[in-house]
């Protein structure tokens, strides 16, 4: 069979209508199932936006993120349960197929029909008038055709209930909580930073932004509030976690109880101690929560450098200097500081409080430096006295210095000028006629003015007397001047008292400071009296020397008793049995106790040796003084002269200085050879041999001495003798005027 060329015949148009009717009513159905589908996830988008902000209240980002997932959500769903299913072709065939399966009695006619005559059919594929009938039983049974069979409404049912369900609760809820969903649609719409209505209102002090800074190491108090006006909690928590990531919870102290009436707020705190590293958390109470504070940790504000600028007084004539201010700073009294700082870390204000120790006290608000905010200064002026400076630093985080940087500046006062001074050759009285040596020395830190004696007679008004120190003024000056007492016209029995004064170039008080020596009190005695006192001196001085001798006889005859393998007396010391004729050494024990008598017999005579030497150079000083006493009262005599120091205190200084030095080096030679008789008893002899050289120069000396007894004798024989004489003149005068009164009485 050949096939027919041509375009198909036409479905009957019964059979078309029935088609087209499916079509739209599948059409339909899709629709109204994906736009319930799609009020479904709206709802269900809306009630789990609302539960989570309402519960959790989650910052911007978060709530982004959810619409996001909304968004995406809502897009799969139009995509899934419309546009891909609206979309898809519905062909005649399938929907004949369709009808067919709810309605059997078409017995494949219908679907024959649409399949055959939709396209014109080949000769030999079907019967023309076979395919006549076939369509006329598919249009005999159209009218049994209910095309409401053909689909399941139950779950599209199911699904317009559900949305209409989510949707009604949607206008409910929109009509009992109207401004709960505005607080919904402003936070999760416009993205606003509105927080939901609770009973409970928690609000955190010092959080700006939720962040607050706080120094490495140091407490932080966090303080929270809960309105009287609505339900305060009983317990209040921080829930925290560290950098670290560790996780703890706390209550927060309750600080009282707070009256409604009264008090806006309760008061709940806690306090982190030692805070080392970030720290995040959160404060729960009743049905309120503040989430995500922050602890952030920064470096405590310190001062790195401090100097001091220092501007000393005219008068001290000292370049400006700077100083490390560390520990206590000494500056001299009058100093001009000005103190120059530099910290860690940018400043916004630094105050200083001056004198802490005084009751009442204002802190001096600093500015820092524009050009380094880490630096800041201050000025001081003259300091008077002693300053404490407490410093504490504002820094740009917001954090004080935990404790004020203390600077102790202590103010040195000027002190007077300090005298070294003496008076040599001068005992405690002088005659009119005396010269007073003083020699010394003057120091001052900055400086020496003027030098002069002041003095006064039988305490009378001072007077003063000006040394002339040749020379520009200087931290020191060597004093050599002597204080002439005859021009004041002294008597004997008065009372004469001066010191050495000096002053320097402060100029900061009313006068400049005054330093002055050891005061003298001298009595002013004649000539014969303090000879008489001179001479007294000299007995004393003899009587001392005449025991210094006896103590070096004593050291000779101790060394005379140093023994050298003999028993004390000149015994032999008994020997240990042997041979006739042999010679046994004196036994260990013996040997060494005469051994250690002998040591110790020449360290006695060495301690003598040197103690009788002080006593030497010491007399010799004392007719040194003696000497220049009379020089200086100008009672000196060429005899004297060369007798006291020739005769007396020049030997004494040769026999100190010389001969007893010798004597020790020798001794010294003898306990090094103590244990050998053989080289011992000459060093022995050797220093016997010094020892009597020691005694023949001391009795000469001792001789010169006694010299003054015998002219003591004929001084004491010669006022003896002048006394007679004018007591004989005395008598005669009195004969001759008892005479002249006898005379007159016999004449008539």
């Amino acid at each position: 069979m050949t096939s027919v060329t041509g375009n198909p015949p036409p479905l009957a148009p019964d059979i078309a209508a029935l088609l087209d009717a499916l079509r739209r009513r599948i059409r339909r159905y899709v629709w109204a199932e994906g736009v319930a589908v799609a009020a479904v996830w709206v709802g269900l988008a809306f009630w789990v936006s609302l539960a989570v902000d309402r519960v959790l209240e989650p910052p911007a980002a978060v709530r982004v993120a959810l619409l996001g997932l909304a968004g995406l959500g809502f897009a799969a769903v139009v995509v899934r349960w419309i546009v891909l299913r609206i979309t898809v072709p519905l062909r005649d065939s399938s929907m004949a197929l369709l009808v067919e399966r709810y309605f059997p009695e078409f017995q494949d006619a219908l679907l024959t029909v649409v399949e055959l005559g939709g396209r014109r059919p080949a000769a030999d594929e079907v019967h023309p008038e076979m395919l006549a009938r076939t369509c006329t039983e598919a249009l005999r049974s159209l009218d049994r055709v209910d095309l409401r069979r053909v689909f399941n409404r139950r779950p599209l049912r199911v699904t317009l209930g559900v949305a209409a369900l989510v949707l009604g609760s949607m206008g409910g809820y929109s009509l009992v909580a109207r401004d709960a969903l505005g607080v919904w649609a402003r936070r999760m719409l416009l993205l606003s930073g509105e927080r939901w209505p609770r009973r409970t209102e928690l609000v955190v002090q010092g959080f700006e932004n939720g962040a607050c800074k706080v120094a490495r190491g140091a407490d932080l108090e966090v303080v929270a509030l809960a309105s009287t006006a609505k339900e305060v909690p009983d317990l209040v928590e921080i829930r925290y976690r560290t950098a670290a990531g560790q996780r703890d919870r706390k209550s927060m102290d309750r600080r009282g109880v707070a009256d409604p009436g009264r008090d806006p707020y309760q008061e709940f705190s806690y306090r982190f101690r030692g805070v080392l590293s970030p720290v995040t958390f959160d404060v729960f109470g009743g049905d309120d929560v503040v989430r995500n504070l922050r602890i952030e940790v920064v470096e405590n504000p310190a001062i790195v450098e401090m100097l001091l600028d220092l501007e000393f007084p005219a008068y001290m004539a000292r370049e400006p200097r700077t100083v490390l201010a560390s520990g206590l700073v000494q500056v001299p009294q009058g100093t001009k500081v000005r103190v120059r700082a530099k910290a860690n870390k940018p400043l916004v204000r630094v105050a200083v409080e001056p004198d802490p120790d005084e009751p009442v006290r204002a802190p001096i608000p600093l500015d820092p430096d524009p050009a380094d905010p880490s630096a800041f200064q201050y000025g001081l002026p003259a300091l008077e006295k002693n300053t404490t400076l407490l410093w504490t630093l504002h820094d740009a985080d917001g954090i004080k210095s935990r404790e004020p940087v203390r600077l102790a500046i202590a103010v040195t006062e000027d002190k007077p000028p300090e005298l070294a001074v003496r008076l040599e050759g001068i005992g405690t009285a002088i005659t009119p006629e005396a010269s007073l040596p003083t020699v010394g020395r003057i120091s001052d830190d900055y400086g020496i003015a003027g030098t002069w004696y002041e003095y006064e007679v039988d305490g009378g008004r001072p007077a003063r007397r000006m040394i002339v120190s040749p020379g520009k003024p200087a931290a020191q000056r060597d004093i050599h001047d002597a204080f002439d007492v005859r021009p004041l016209g002294l008597k004997p029995g008065q009372t004469f008292q001066f010191c050495v004064k000096a002053d320097d170039f402060y100029n900061l008080g009313a006068q400049p400071n005054t330093g002055q020596s050891e005061r003298w009190a001298l009595a002013v005695v004649t000539p014969d009296q303090l000879r008489t006192m001179l001479q007294t001196r000299e007995l004393v001085l003899r009587q001392r020397f005449e025991t210094v001798i006896q103590d070096v006889e004593a050291t000779r005859d101790l060394l005379g008793r140093v023994e050298f393998g003999e028993a004390p007396g000149g015994a032999k010391p008994p020997r240990a049995a042997a041979e006739p004729g042999d010679q046994a050494d004196p036994p260990a024990d013996l040997r060494q106790q005469l051994l250690a008598q002998a040591a110790f017999r020449v360290q006695s005579a060495v301690q003598n040796g040197r103690k009788d030497t002080g006593e030497v150079l010491g007399i010799a000083r004392s007719f040194d003084d003696i000497r220049a006493e009379l020089i200086n009262n100008r009672m000196d005599t060429q005899e004297l002269k060369d007798r006291l120091d020739g005769g007396i205190a020049a030997p004494l200084r040769r026999i100190g200085n010389e001969m007893f030095p010798e004597l020790e080096r020798r001794l010294d030679d003898l306990q090094a050879v103590l244990g050998n008789p053989e080289t011992g008893l000459p060093a022995r002899q050797r220093a016997i041999a010094q020892i009597d050289g020691i005694l023949k120069a001391m009795r000469e000396v001792l001789g010169r001495m006694l010299e003054l007894e015998d002219f003591n004798e004929a001084v004491e024989l010669l006022r003896g003798i002048i006394a007679a004489q004018e007591k004989l003149h005395e008598l005669t005068k009195q004969r001759h005027k008892q005479k002249a009164r006898d005379l007159t009485e016999e004449s008539p």
